[in-house]
């Protein structure tokens, strides 16, 4: 069971003084120019590299920008900083590098003012130029760009990690030559470091973590005999990490696993759904400079020693716990997991459950305005397109660059395929009008969640993306208990007939 959830993306809005700024004008340069303009000088830096003797420079540069994997997403891990390679010596290979890095702040640059027209879009008529010659085809049934504008922002930061405005929009610091998040700024001013195996923590006490000492109850133990120690959630073990805070039954490192998976899920959930935390023209006061991005509470999450462990905590909250491998628990807006079958799983829970709950709990702690109304997310009514969004990231897959997302062949879609091939479907005017209790009771969830995960990848992918505003919308809509049965159709400019249509042709790969 996949338990309904209402970000905190930790970050929240502080505005500026000062009075609105004129709306931005087009870019000088088409996105297709600045691309166009920097695949000339790869090309050239390559040759020149080649020449140099330096070849693995010149594979780096020719494979910069890696093919955009058809009919999915692309989501970028982005570095602390500007990263120079190692292998890189020598005068000649310096002045390649160093003409490599301006060509990537000359197109992140051009990028960055495409991010911020596409920010005001919601507010704005299309210019001549684009009436007359649409640059994506026909135009799209929202006026809004926002997650356009937060795709534009990712492509900056992957070409120049240190483009300042683009990392303060993304609620980055700068401490010392790197950009952190700003909840571990917090951990930071307080002295602490933080290890991947033990999270953040004073340094002297690091210092004897790992050294394999455990501080329990007042004193200083054996690494050996704390961990030999059975636990239970009222003497559980704490780990801090950047966004979550997890108690845990378990050793630390198995904490520290989950904490970078959800992180990985985070990294990825704000580049394909981050639109969701932003009203559109909040979002564009943040990419023009008029707002700033500040740190917010850490999620709360919970890891059990194992599977019975879990299910006898959570049969209080949740009867149908036992049926589950991982909850979302809205009342208190935590996040359960368990280590294994009996505890003994070193790579602690599956990736697939952290991505799809996690996802719960981002969305539900996205927005602070909808912490009253949270209690109403898909009761009524749209509760499908919730799992779906869950769904749609049980799909990330690591790439060179960082993930992938979506795509025909990924997650569940081929299960939503062979259930269509048999002859099961829910039309979708019946499937918005269910709530959670008809959505959860339905005679035939596993296929029903197949269907879903169908759908969050067709209005993700489906057409180029398309659909995209209009579902992240939606799922606004859904989370803030506004959504009628057919406010997807209305926001889709599209009768659900049309839709059901375009998802059959969609998983035939037409």
């Amino acid at each position: 069971m996949r338990a309904v959830s209402l970000l905190a993306v930790t970050i929240a809005v502080c505005w500026s003084p000062g009075a609105e700024a004129a709306p931005p004008a087009a870019p000088a340069r088409t996105l297709a120019e600045l691309d166009a303009a920097f695949a000339a000088s790869a090309r050239d830096l390559a040759r020149r590299a080649t020449a140099a003797g330096a070849a693995q420079l010149a594979t780096l540069i020719d494979q910069w920008d890696p093919p955009r994997p058809p009919g999915r997403q692309m989501a970028f891990a982005i570095p602390p900083r500007l990263e120079k390679p190692a292998t890189i010596a020598g005068a000649a290979e310096e002045s390649i590098w160093s003409d490599f890095v301006a060509a990537r702040r000359a197109r992140a640059a051009g990028l960055f003012e495409h991010a911020v027209f596409a920010a005001g879009a919601h507010d704005r008529q299309p210019t001549r130029d684009e009436l007359a010659d649409p640059p994506e085809g026909p135009r799209p049934p929202l006026p809004q760009r926002s997650c356009a504008a937060l795709e534009l922002v990712q492509r900056t930061l992957r070409d120049d990690p240190e483009h300042e405005r683009a990392r303060l929009a993304g609620g980055w610091v700068k401490r010392g030559d790197a950009w952190v998040s700003a909840a571990a700024v917090r951990h930071l001013d307080r002295g602490e470091v933080f290890d991947p195996e033990f999270g953040w923590l004073p340094a002297a006490r690091l210092e004897r973590y790992r050294a394999g000492e455990r501080y329990d109850a007042g004193r200083w133990v054996p690494a050996a005999e704390d961990e030999a120690k059975h636990r239970d959630l009222k003497h559980a073990r704490e780990f801090h990490g950047d966004h979550w805070e997890i108690v845990t039954a378990v050793p630390l490192e198995r904490a520290g696993r989950l904490s970078a998976q959800l992180e990985q899920t985070r990294a990825v959930w704000r580049q394909v759904f981050g639109a969701f935390a932003w009203e559109p023209a909040d979002l564009e006061r943040l990419l023009a400079g008029r707002v700033r991005a500040v740190a917010r509470t850490p999620h709360a999450a919970i890891l059990c020693r194992d599977r019975d462990h879990y299910v006898s905590e959570l049969a209080r909250l949740e009867p149908r716990a036992e049926g589950s491998e991982g909850l979302y628990w809205l009342p208190t807006k935590t996040i359960w997991f368990h280590a294994g079958q009996d505890g003994s799983g070193a790579a602690g829970p599956d990736p697939v459950t952290v991505h799809h709950e996690g996802t719960h709990q981002l969305f539900a702690e996205a927005r602070p305005e909808l912490d009253r109304v949270r209690h109403l997310a898909g009761e009524r009514c749209g509760f499908w397109a919730i799992e779906a969004a869950g769904c749609y990231m049980e799909s990330i897959e690591p790439a060179s660059f960082g993930w992938t997302v979506g795509g025909r062949e990924t997650g569940r879609v081929p299960d939503a395929r062979a259930r269509l091939a048999e002859g099961f479907f829910v039309p979708l005017d019946e499937l918005s009008g269910m709530g959670r209790e008809a959505f959860q009771n339905f005679d035939r969830l596993a296929d029903l969640y197949a269907q879903v995960a169908g759908l969050a990848d067709f209005l993700m992918n489906g057409a180029d993306g398309a659909l995209r505003e209009p579902f992240v919308e939606y799922l606004v809509r859904v989370y803030s208990g506004t959504a009628d049965p057919d406010t997807l159709a209305r926001l889709c400019k599209q009768s659900y007939a049309e839709l059901d249509d375009a998802y059959r042709r969609h998983l035939a790969g037409e």
